[in-house]
């Protein structure tokens, strides 16, 4: 499948009121794509916001979404609600999750559901219900926002590297069972981005590892991340740092080495 050009396309991002939602969304408005945004009803202000610089700033549509996808009919609402405002979609950009740190023992139920539920099953559910209209127009994509926590073990963050694992897995099979569609599946595999997340969810206020990785910008991720994009590439980790450390040398080291290290280097320090 060659390029994307996002120019005249509508992308449906969601979590775009902040981070690296809000960075996306000012990516693809600069390469000419049309913006259906989603938040949260308590960051419609944000929101709002956020679509005043694009209309600005570049002069494309943009549709506002505030809509909770937690709630027990969110993806299907906030399907319907597109549907109505915009007409079809091409590109949908699962972005919209969160994260909590600790014990996995110690961590509050209910967030650790709505965890599974924002980080998995709402990716999963929008998926489906965009799909078919992607495959009977024989075009279309979608970008999930994955991590490179799916590609390792990430103690006392343990339930959301499982639910990144999860979309990654679930990518990798919607995308080979799309083939010959003209609809394709990409993930994006950011490292610890300077958002909210880390703001919430207990996080130390500096974990040991960002003595290696860094803590990126979301612009600088975005940007990144619709290059690749644009080129289709399936699973996108933005920095050669990153790359090398997260799919290079795991795949080299012994795995009770890397289940020895990662404890300590997810640890926070003062």
């Amino acid at each position: 499948m060659g390029k994307i050009d996002f120019a005249g396309k509508k992308v449906l991002i969601t979590g775009a009121s902040t981070g690296i939602g809000k960075a996306l969304a000012h990516a693809f408005a600069a390469r000419g794509a049309h913006l259906a945004l989603g938040s949260l009803p308590q960051e419609e202000t944000l929101l709002n916001d956020v679509v005043k610089d694009i209309r600005d700033a570049f002069h494309v549509d943009t549709w506002c979404f505030p809509l909770d996808l937690a709630a027990p009919e969110g993806p299907e609402s906030l399907y319907q609600a597109v549907k109505q405002e915009t007409g079809d979609i091409d590109i949908l950009v699962n972005n919209a999750g969160i994260a909590i740190y600790g014990k996995f023992w110690e961590q509050d139920p209910d967030q650790l559901k709505l965890m599974v539920d924002l980080n998995l099953n709402v990716p999963a559910r929008l998926m489906r219900l965009f799909l078919p209209d992607m495959i009977a127009r024989k075009r279309g994509s979608i970008l999930n926002i994955s991590s490179v926590s799916a590609l390792q073990p990430t103690p006392y963050q343990t339930l959301y590297g499982a639910t990144k694992a999860g979309l990654q897995s679930l990518s990798q099979g919607v995308r080979a069972e799309l083939k010959g569609t003209g609809v394709t599946v990409c993930t994006l595999n950011p490292p610890y981005v300077d958002t909210d997340i880390l703001r919430h969810g207990g996080f130390p206020r500096h974990l040991r590892w960002f003595a290696i990785s860094g803590l990126k910008k979301p612009e600088w991720v975005a940007e990144k991340a619709v290059k690749a994009f644009e080129k289709q590439k399936f699973l996108y980790v933005p920095g050669f740092r990153s790359w090398l450390v997260h799919i290079f040398l795991l795949r080299l080291s012994p795995k009770r080495m890397v289940d020895w290290l990662s404890p300590i280097f997810l640890q926070g320090r003062d």
